[in-house]
């Protein structure tokens, strides 16, 4: 048994409920995205849409970092649209929001150097 099977479970069960509702990927992208940024303060960085003086100003996009890369989920028109961005070679692939967060729990987990630390924060973006 690989010592990531604990986060891929958990990315499992948060596939699932993503998958429950999708209907309101919006509604989940801004709950996700802001309880990402609770999690990983130092390591998201947050764009909303509209101006400073508007009274709702939804997130639009984010950008993790994870390592030398970037991963970006942004809110589009279309829907929601994930990126790996590899900063050293320039190369930018869209990858489905399931890779996006296998890509994000493995790099928590080179980082957290343990994986129950890893489970704790992605059980914080399931809750």
């Amino acid at each position: 048994m690989s010592d990531l099977t604990p986060l891929n479970d958990e990315i499992d069960t948060l596939m699932a409920s993503l998958r429950a509702e999708s209907r309101d990927i919006r509604v989940f992208f801004q709950v996700f995205a802001g309880k990402l940024a609770s999690a990983l303060p130092d390591a998201v960085e947050i764009e909303r849409d509209g101006s400073l003086f508007t009274r709702r100003r939804p997130i639009r996009r984010i950008n993790v970092r994870v390592g030398e890369d970037i991963l970006e989920a942004e809110m589009t028109r279309e829907g929601l649209v994930c990126r790996e961005v590899q900063v050293l070679n320039g190369l930018t692939d869209e990858i489905s929001f399931e890779a996006w967060m296998r890509v994000l729990a493995a790099s928590l987990r080179q980082k957290t150097r343990s994986t129950a630390e890893a489970s704790a924060v992605l059980r914080a973006l399931l809750t």
